[in-house]
């Protein structure tokens, strides 16, 4: 919603971890062209099967295939990482007068080249909340993708499980979107 994304734009979604893959589907709702960055190769092969047209494992040169893909940048970059790289990265990958939207939160202050800000001629956004209709889109959507949620959810755990669980993903967080602990 706050990147006011509109059918044949093009965007950038830093992070394909649950609020990732959840921009990814309110964008392709919106009929954007999505392309999906992360550095695990499994959450990006569960965005291409939530409808991501393409995906770039970060480890590579994320700039030059932005630019193969989009030419002079996408329209939009959101970033749901919270890690001053994409942050940074997020300014530097998006249009010129395109937008930038920060859905991640960055733990320490983070420090810009603001001359970008006004040579490309940027909007530059937060998002924190979402609007009761904009949980009611994200129902909907469920509703007509019910593989999505099978997709999103990577394991289901038990309470008593639930320690272990969490204790694997602070282990390996690039092996999980989305743990669902059943009461």
């Amino acid at each position: 919603r706050r990147a006011e994304l509109t059918a044949g734009e093009t965007v950038v979604v830093l992070g394909c971890g649950m609020i990732g893959l959840g921009v990814i589907l309110g964008a392709l709702r919106q009929g954007a062209k999505v392309i999906a960055v992360d550095l695990s190769d499994t959450k990006l092969s569960v965005a291409k099967k939530l409808g991501a047209h393409e995906v770039i494992n970060a480890s590579g040169d994320v700039k030059a295939r932005v630019a193969e893909l989009t030419g002079e940048g996408p329209d939009v970059v959101v970033e749901a990482v919270g890690a001053e790289a994409t942050f940074l990265q997020a300014v530097d990958l998006v249009a010129t007068a395109g937008r930038v939207v920060y859905i991640g939160y960055a733990k320490a202050p983070i420090a810009y080249d603001t001359k970008y800000f006004i040579t490309k001629e940027l909007d530059i956004r937060g998002s924190r909340n979402a609007l009761r209709s904009d949980f009611d889109d994200v129902i909907d959507e469920l509703r007509k993708r019910p593989e999505a949620g099978d997709l999103i959810v990577t394991r289901t755990a038990t309470l008593v499980e639930a320690p272990e669980a969490l204790a694997t993903w602070h282990e390996r967080p690039g092996d999980f979107t989305k743990i669902l602990v059943r009461f």
